[in-house]
């Protein structure tokens, strides 16, 4: 593993969720970055402009600025849309992707996956319609991302971070929603990609996987007992995913994580 791991985050998390992740990587000898998206961490608060195209650039000015060359893409959620964006723009530097629990609306909407853009356009609808109230609307996004009673598991502390987090959900949810990028960009002469999904996910992620999968030549393996937040609940997962190597998808059937060499 010569390539810098570029591990990139999803909505209302920061790079902080890769924690386990990258402890592991680190300490078998990789090399790991692992950014702040923008209104993140010590990142900068995005404009009121904000789009796809801005995450990019910084994310770019972030990579330069570390002297990062070559790089295995590892994304999570949000961070999937931002990540194929990213490697159109940083090209063969992009050498291999993981896309955790990938979610691209745009691909839901091209590809006629009817449920799976409908439960995105309600949880969109159910989301703006409480940003009047700051922490009910972040309560209701763990909620949906992380499973009920999960706004109440984070604890105090996570739940202030989230909440703080909402003007910027609100950005990313409007970026990802009036996102038209097609599908053959994004599958452009792909690198190895492995795409990892979970057992119990939702069914948005699940459809994107499933469109992704074909195009991107990918690996898909299904995480068993998984939900959405893999990084979190299922650290080991993305690590053998990262240290294995891809291989082609065998007829569009997802392998289970133990099924992998």
């Amino acid at each position: 593993m010569s390539d810098t791991i570029v591990l990139l985050h999803g909505s209302a998390t920061g790079s902080l969720s890769w924690d386990p992740v990258a402890g592991s990587l680190r300490s078998s000898g990789a090399c790991v970055f692992a950014p702040d998206m923008l209104g993140y961490g010590t990142s900068r608060a995005p404009t009121s402009s904000y789009g796809i195209e801005e995450e990019v650039a910084h994310l770019v000015r972030l990579l330069n600025l570390h002297n990062i060359g070559t790089l295995h893409l590892v994304t999570h959620s949000l961070g999937s849309l931002i990540g194929l964006h990213l490697r159109g723009a940083l090209g063969p530097r992009v050498t291999r992707m993981t896309l955790v629990e990938p979610v691209v609306v745009s691909v839901l909407r091209e590809r006629g996956e009817g449920a799976a853009y409908a439960e995105m356009e309600e949880q969109y609808q159910r989301f703006m319609s409480l940003l009047a109230d700051h922490e009910a609307a972040a309560h209701f996004f763990v909620d949906h991302w992380s499973g009920r009673g999960a706004w109440d598991s984070i604890g105090s502390r996570g739940r202030a971070m989230v909440t703080s987090l909402v003007p910027k959900l609100q950005l990313e949810m409007i970026a990802a929603r009036s996102d038209m990028t097609m599908l053959a960009w994004m599958a452009d002469a792909p690198p190895p990609t492995t795409i990892l999904v979970g057992e119990n996910t939702l069914v948005a992620p699940r459809a994107v996987a499933r469109q992704l999968g074909p195009a991107l030549e990918a690996t898909t393996v299904v995480v068993s007992g998984a939900a959405h937040m893999i990084p979190i609940t299922h650290p080991e997962a993305v690590i053998d995913a990262v240290r294995s190597q891809p291989r082609s998808q065998e007829k569009g059937f997802p392998a289970r994580l133990g099924d992998n060499p």
